[in-house]
């Protein structure tokens, strides 16, 4: 059931944390097809979308690519006040994952999907030191590169990646990095959710900040304790959630609500 919400108050464009003062230069694009399972006991739930990474000198952005493009012509539009909003699942789409030095920021909206009658957007701080890689010897070629094998336990789940060190950047897809070398491919033990490379190239891009982007955006730090804790608590009470924020929903949309969520049951970290 998707129903259209105004106004518009979230936007994950490129951009940047609302403390810096200016925009971050991009040199180096990397997209990865991310295939996920929402759904741990259907392998029909399987989808893939594909996810980019924008290297700069000292700061990453790992997005997907549709929400970023879909996001951009919005912001070169002054943006829409129109958005469409499906309750149900947390969809992988809308998160924005900054690291800088020793810290991953991630920017995500509760509810995963997008907001609506306020301006707020949650995010919180970890170190890259909590994911503890183990080397092995294993090698493989992978996109033309020779890759190195590296385990990690890590968001509840036992990772497997492979990375070069022909490409002496340490960073990868979503939050993985640490590593003495590019990640081009990892993936969980029960192959839930893989990140693939698919392409790398050079840009020459500049990312706009929150000021920019939007004025009135008010960010809210948290922890990451607090934010899945928050999270599961309105997804326990998604039907709630719905009515509380206008929506009329008949018996038929609250079956659907509540099937919706109860099969987004496999998310990519388990908290």
């Amino acid at each position: 059931m998707k129903i259209i919400f105004c106004p518009l108050f979230f936007l994950l464009f490129q951009f940047t944390v609302k403390a810096q003062v200016k925009p971050v230069k991009f040199d180096t694009k990397i997209l990865y097809k991310f295939t996920y399972q929402s759904d741990s006991t259907s392998s029909s739930s399987r989808k893939s979308v594909f996810t980019q990474l924008t290297i700069g000198e000292q700061e990453s952005h790992f997005q997907t690519l549709s929400k970023f493009r879909a996001d951009s012509a919005l912001a070169l539009t002054q943006g829409s006040n129109m958005f469409v909003y499906s309750y149900g699942r947390i969809e992988p789409n809308n998160f924005l994952i900054v690291k800088r030095g020793d810290v991953i920021s991630t920017y995500e909206p509760l509810n995963g999907m997008g907001f609506s009658g306020n301006n707020e957007l949650s995010y919180y701080e970890e170190k890259k030191e909590v994911m503890q890689w183990e080397m092995h010897p294993d090698t493989a070629h992978i996109h033309g590169f020779v890759c190195q094998k590296a385990t990690t336990y890590w968001g509840g789940r036992k990772w497997t990646a492979w990375f070069t060190m022909d490409i002496p950047i340490s960073d990868g897809p979503y939050k993985f990095c640490g590593l003495p070398g590019l990640v081009l491919s990892v993936s969980d033990q029960d192959k839930y959710f893989t990140f693939d490379i698919a392409s790398i190239g050079k840009v020459n891009s500049v990312s706009v900040t929150f000021d920019q982007l939007r004025p009135d955006l008010d960010l809210q730090k948290t922890t990451k304790e607090s934010f899945y804790k928050d999270r599961k608590n309105l997804r326990n009470n998604m039907t709630a959630y719905a009515l509380a924020t206008g929506t009329r929903l008949d018996e038929e949309a609250k079956r659907r609500v509540t099937l919706d969520t109860k099969t987004d049951n496999n998310h990519i970290e388990r908290h």
